[in-house]
């Protein structure tokens, strides 16, 4: 399958100086991001190239593909085979550092902006309204996010369980994991965090999640995502890092957002929870 890919990287490059402006303009995107083209559909491929749905398709006929759909196989199948690439990028970084820090400053604060940019948009709201609802309205709301994923997640259970009690963190402690997810059914939520790689461990979760009717919420970074597979409500954010690992900034924010309008739907009960967990806190000298 690496040789397909590397056939149509081949192919890519060969037919650059023969291709329209436009055209080349498309190639070079697709080039230079082989994973967004593994995971996203055509449309949104065309808006982060900057050119028209339509180019991709002349594109990928240009190329001897019949659609956009055969030109994307190769990357789908290497991106799903292929490691993180950490190292790779870890590297690349330090030689990077060594000839202007200043600059890689500035791009980390432009991509970290965007980030936020990308994920609370407008375009988004209605999916933020929806999945709240979906939340708000289930029995139990069960967490998951592993690995890296694990701290946005954690976020989002922890001030949770401030003004609501119905919120279980989802983890790997003690070998417990599948026990946890004894007993889910339609009645209730699991909002999971999941980029990639993704953890496989995450996805068994989400399946098993699926196939028992819960509702999931997912925060991931595509709706082709396999944890957005089985969701009813996926909120896609946007994790560009200057950095050798993905940046988190967009799924901190959206699971903030969703934390913020939950909060908002809650009455009188959710004060006078928040009010005996400020007194339990300050008892034992939680904060200095």
């Amino acid at each position: 399958m690496e040789n397909h890919y590397t056939q149509t990287i081949g192919v890519l490059v060969d037919s650059y100086p023969k291709l329209t402006p436009e055209l080349q303009k498309a190639a070079k995107f697709i080039l230079n991001h082989p994973e967004d083209v593994g995971l996203n559909s055509l449309r949104k491929i065309a808006g982060q190239a900057g050119v028209k749905p339509a180019t991709i398709s002349r594109l990928s006929k240009a190329l001897g593909y019949e659609a956009y759909e055969q030109l994307r196989e190769p990357f789908r199948q290497r991106l799903r085979k292929s490691g993180p690439g950490f190292a790779a990028r870890l590297q690349d970084l330090q030689r990077r550092g060594v000839t202007d820090t200043h600059a890689l400053y500035e791009e980390s604060r432009t991509r970290e902006l965007g980030n936020i940019a990308a994920t609370l948009s407008d375009d988004q709201f209605s999916v933020f309204e929806e999945a709240v609802e979906t939340l708000w309205t289930s029995r139990r709301v069960y967490v998951l996010g592993l690995r890296g994923a694990y701290a946005p997640a954690f976020l989002f259970h922890y001030t949770h369980q401030l003004f609501h009690d119905k919120c279980q963190m989802l983890d790997t402690r003690a070998g417990v994991f599948a026990d946890q997810l004894r007993g889910l059914n339609e009645q209730d939520a699991l909002l999971v965090v999941s980029f990639p790689p993704y953890t496989q461990l995450t996805i068994d979760a989400v399946d098993y999640a699926a196939e028992s009717g819960v509702q999931i919420v997912a925060i991931t970074d595509s709706v082709l995502s396999p944890a957005a597979h089985s969701a009813k409500h996926t909120i896609v954010t946007s994790n560009e890092s200057s950095s050798f690992y993905h940046s988190f900034i967009g799924a901190l924010a959206a699971c903030q957002t969703l934390i913020t309008l939950l909060v908002a739907k809650s009455g009188q009960d959710s004060v006078e929870i928040v009010k005996e967990a400020e007194k339990q806190l300050s008892r034992i000298s939680a904060y200095w």
